[in-house]
């Protein structure tokens, strides 16, 4: 089959692939669109003979300078596929980190998969299809270019939580047809800069590698060089930049090149570039000209020269041998912090610290952090007496021990007592989230009998924070089987149960499609039943007594007002979620104050979330999601704001995303 046209060929995707009508078909210039699997065959004929590798595959995997397999600062990006509630697990992802080409094509014949179409559209361009977890090329249907590109803008730059942080990176990275009004408007600029906002800078990397290279503007050349340095790729940064630089003129690529010369110890060469430099702008650069100095030298920069540092400033210092002021590290921007966490000239106690803060914030992978943990060396008598004294002068010092304490026992139940202490300190210390990810691998090994009924809810939490749905549900059995008037057991089933509840892992006897997802119904999400029906089923008996029994520990609280507030926020994420909630509960919090003001969206962005999830503009629904909660730390949401969220991404099919925002919410605040 032979498509004649860009539109005849988004007619036919549209039409074969379910995805109705489409408002803007792909421009014709498209670099990368979903094709069914029926429509691989570009032949003039109507064999059933592939198109062979004449394209070279995909071109999200086409390799440039500095293509890697890996997310953030050059770190192996996490490969997730289905699993379980959620639907992100640990296998999608691998046709791009094992670099597949586009003719890896599955076995289901109404797939769609991400193939390198005639043309090339960079706007469009992404690295992620639905199946690696993009929100779909159809997802800007219904917005306009001049709206996305605000709404790109207006994503935070630090997102208060990872499944936060996930969803705005997948948005950015999504192979999408671009709206086709505005079309001065560079969507592909604006998504760069937000992923280079956020510190994904490997992302950054990859996405430009998988658009047009000749056709590339000054700004995205420049991103592509800045994304290489911060990865430690300097190699293909340096490759880049002699590439480029006889593009562009602008001093940036003068004092990229001397770097180059620079670390290559072309110091004439070096002379020469830095005196253009100057012949250009003067020396206006301050920092630019003492690192250059310093580094012909081995002398220092001054600390006071040390400030908003750039990728190349930070290049620049790692070949003077200077090491980074500690005073710059807890408000150290995304270069500087991961390199705190890479440089060689990094003292070992801020190379912790520095792993620790940028693990949270997603500059680096988790693995990297355990890395880091793991390369600090502690004697076999600190390591073998850990229980019995772990502080240190730092929290990540601490981690560090506690991390390779557990990692190097063989002995199960002392790794189990190790774990129990880094959850109880992760929760003391507001970073129970990274604990439970860090510990991950670790909890996999500990066998789930009655010798370890003591450890089963910490491990249960533990679990369904780490997603593995799988041995949180083993954990939970044994937890049940081992609950009695001997230990506090149950009462810690009880505490967990809204979280045991939204990762699906309990029956409530209220089916999630019994009741339609709020977002245009108001501002709660889905509404309560007014009153309370008869319990239809054992289930929902059983979910009725456990939430009196939740609510009495709530009510036994010494702290009232932040017990109402943890409520409001498990009554609304459960009725979002079409869990049944009885008026009674409602009631018990109409009380004062009947007004919070606390992190409430205005009022456009929450009219434009229930149109958006009731229209199915994706992408417009999940920015808006971001947007108005995606700043705060869990405890600081707004329990109607989250509610209206949840309901708005189940809305529009994003029902994974949904869940885990929920459930970091809940396991982060301490509920």
């Amino acid at each position: 089959m032979k498509m004649r046209s860009g539109t005849t060929r988004a007619c036919l995707v549209a039409c074969l692939t379910g995805l109705g009508t489409l408002m803007q078909v792909i421009p014709a210039g498209a670099q990368q669109g979903p094709v069914p699997l029926f429509l691989q065959n570009r032949n003039t004929d109507n064999s059933t003979t592939t198109d062979g590798n004449a394209n070279g595959g995909n071109a999200a995997n086409q390799q440039g300078p500095g293509s890697t397999g890996q997310d953030g600062a050059g770190s192996q990006y996490p490969q997730q596929g289905p699993n379980g509630v959620f639907g992100w697990g640990t296998n999608a992802g691998n046709a791009n980190a094992n670099g597949s080409n586009g003719n890896a094509y599955p076995t289901d014949p109404d797939a769609v998969q991400t193939l390198e179409l005639n043309a090339v559209d960079a706007e469009s361009v992404g690295i992620l299809d639905r199946d690696s977890g993009g929100l779909g090329v159809d997802m800007w249907t219904g917005t306009s270019r001049e709206m996305a590109a605000r709404l790109i803008d207006a994503l935070p730059d630090h997102p208060g939580s990872r499944a936060m942080r996930n969803l705005e990176r997948r948005l950015l990275l999504s192979i999408a047809a671009a709206p086709d009004d505005h079309k001065n408007i560079s969507l592909l600029a604006h998504r760069v800069a937000k992923l280079q906002a956020i510190g994904a800078y490997g992302d950054v990397a990859r996405l430009i590698n998988a658009s047009a290279h000749d056709k590339l503007s000054a700004d995205l050349a420049e991103a592509q060089v800045n994304a290489l340095l911060v990865t430690g790729l300097l190699d293909d940064a340096c490759a880049a930049i002699e590439s480029y630089g006889n593009q562009f003129d602008t001093p940036f690529w003068l004092k990229a090149a001397a770097y180059c010369q620079l670390r290559a110890k072309n110091n004439t060469s070096a002379t020469f570039t830095t005196d253009l430099v100057r012949e250009v702008e003067g020396e206006k650069d301050k920092l630019f000209f003492a690192l250059n100095r310093a580094i012909r030298t081995g002398s220092n920069v001054s600390p006071d020269l040390l400030v908003n540092l750039r990728p190349l400033d930070v290049a620049m210092l790692e070949l003077t041998k200077q090491g980074l002021p500690a005073g710059k590290l807890q408000n150290a921007d995304a270069p500087t912090l991961i390199a705190f966490v890479k440089s060689a000239n990094t003292a070992t106690a801020l190379r912790l610290e520095a792993a620790r803060l940028a693990e949270q914030r997603g500059f680096i992978t988790t693995d990297e952090l355990a890395s880091t943990y793991m390369s600090v060396t502690f004697t076999s008598a600190e390591l073998a007496n850990v229980l019995d004294d772990a502080s240190e002068d730092s929290p990540a010092r601490e981690y560090a021990k506690l991390y390779q304490a557990a990692a190097k026992s063989d002995v199960p139940a002392v790794r189990a007592e190790i774990l129990a202490h880094m959850y109880d300190n992760g929760r003391n210390n507001g970073d129970y989230g990274q604990i439970a990810r860090l510990c991950a691998s670790l909890l996999e090994d500990i066998p789930i009998n009655n010798d370890f009924a003591w450890f089963a809810t910490d491990a249960l939490a533990a679990a369904i924070y780490s997603n593995d749905l799988e041995l949180a549900g083993g954990w939970l059995a044994q937890a049940k089987a081992s609950a009695n008037d001997d230990n506090s057991i149950e009462s810690r089933l009880i505490v967990l149960y809204p979280a045991i509840v939204l990762a699906g892992l309990e029956d409530t006897g209220t089916p999630n499609t019994q009741q339609a997802p709020g977002a245009t119904t108001g501002l709660g999400g889905a509404n309560s039943t007014i009153g309370q029906a008869p319990a239809t089923s054992q289930a929902l008996a059983r979910h009725r007594a456990r939430m009196d029994e939740w609510a009495e520990l709530q009510n036994a609280r010494n702290d009232q007002n932040e017990a109402r507030h943890d409520a409001a926020m498990v009554y609304s994420l459960f009725a979002a979620f079409g869990i049944e909630v009885p008026e009674k509960f409602w009631d018990s919090l109409l009380t004062q104050p009947y007004v919070v003001s606390n992190a409430v969206p205005n009022a456009a962005v929450i009219h434009k979330m229930i149109q958006a999830a009731a229209t199915g503009q994706r992408a417009m629904a999940a920015s808006l999601v971001i947007i108005s909660n995606g700043t705060l730390d869990p405890d600081m949401r707004n329990a109607t704001s989250l509610g209206q969220s949840v309901a708005a991404l189940r809305a529009v099919d994003l029902e994974s995303d949904a869940r885990r925002i929920a459930i970091e919410t809940i396991l982060e605040s301490g509920l």
